[in-house]
């Protein structure tokens, strides 16, 4: 039987910390955006924290918040800033 992983985003300003399931299944990623509700567009990222393999939890803390489009860019830079010998594609 496979694992649900859940994903506790943290740190947000002015909001509470939410957890919620993973939908695509597999490992987390390094970065996550979500839409947020009610904002008519505006997309929050998250950068993951750290990873409890035993629990399946991934924990993401926040760093931006902006239209689709700029935060887009941002996580790119980030991947290719913290990963900088793989191909980010």
């Amino acid at each position: 039987m496979r694992m649900q992983w859940m994903y506790q985003l943290r740190d947000r300003p002015g909001a509470e910390d939410v957890d919620l399931p993973d939908q695509e299944g597999g490992r987390p990623r390094q970065t996550l955006a979500r839409q947020r509700e009610g904002a008519d567009g505006l997309v929050d990222s998250y950068i993951l924290q750290r990873v409890d393999a035993q629990l399946h939890t991934a924990v993401y803390g926040w760093v931006l918040s902006s239209e689709p489009d700029p935060v887009s860019h941002y996580l790119l830079e980030f991947l290719t800033e913290d990963r900088p010998q793989q191909n980010p594609w």
